[in-house]
């Protein structure tokens, strides 16, 4: 699921005339898509964060650093306390807003921008910066989110309060994608979602009795 987000992210990007870097030292962003299931995770995404900024703002202090993912959500500002060279925290619901705020923070028009509010409908917004892939390789294999979400509530679980509750896409949206992923060459795909047997539950009304 974070891999299909951060490349969801990059297509954005990409889509607005970003190019990618290898050498982080070189780059005007950079982003960690960060994960809440294991306290090691975010210790080392802070760490990792710490370390970056450490070095990228002795060359550029106009570089935008950024959070996004679960760590992100369920943080949210702490982390820009706790690392105030950080400009960017981005919720789980807000992928497709995170262009426009890093071109708002370059531009000077913002500054320590926390996007972590729910967004009915945000599961819809999924498609819609997937098709223009972040580099010109034409990939074999994609993931396509059919459901976000989570409505265990298990008490070992953070899923439901980083990712919210089950939200799933419309089933002609998700054919449609595959159908474009299909005519841009892949051949297999993923479907992807917190818990995807729970796909429609809420959305898709019963049919035939079940």
């Amino acid at each position: 699921m974070n891999e299909r987000d951060s490349e969801a992210v990059a297509a954005q990007l990409v889509a607005k005339g970003y190019s990618m870097t290898a050498d982080a030292l070189t780059a005007d962003v950079i982003l960690l898509n960060t994960c809440s299931v294991r306290d090691a995770a975010e210790q080392k995404a802070l760490g990792k964060m710490s370390h970056v900024a450490g070095q990228l703002r002795s060359k550029n202090r106009k570089a935008v650093l950024g959070f996004m993912g679960c760590m992100a959500q369920s943080r949210g500002r702490e982390l820009i306390d706790k690392l105030p060279d950080v400009d960017l925290v981005v919720g789980t619901q807000k992928f497709h807003r995170t262009a426009d705020h890093i071109g708002d923070l370059l531009a000077g028009r913002a500054g320590g921008v926390v996007d972590t509010g729910e967004e009915k409908g945000s599961e819809a917004t999924i498609r819609e910066h997937l098709l223009n892939g972040a580099s010109d390789k034409r990939p074999v294999t994609s993931f396509v989110s059919i459901m976000q979400g989570c409505n265990q509530f298990c008490t070992f679980c953070i899923v439901p309060d980083t990712r919210g509750r089950e939200r799933s896409r419309s089933i002609d949206d998700i054919v449609s994608e595959c159908r474009e992923l299909v005519s841009r060459g892949v051949r297999e795909v993923t479907l992807l979602g917190q818990i995807v047997t729970s796909y429609g539950r809420r959305e898709i009304g019963e049919r035939d009795g079940k």
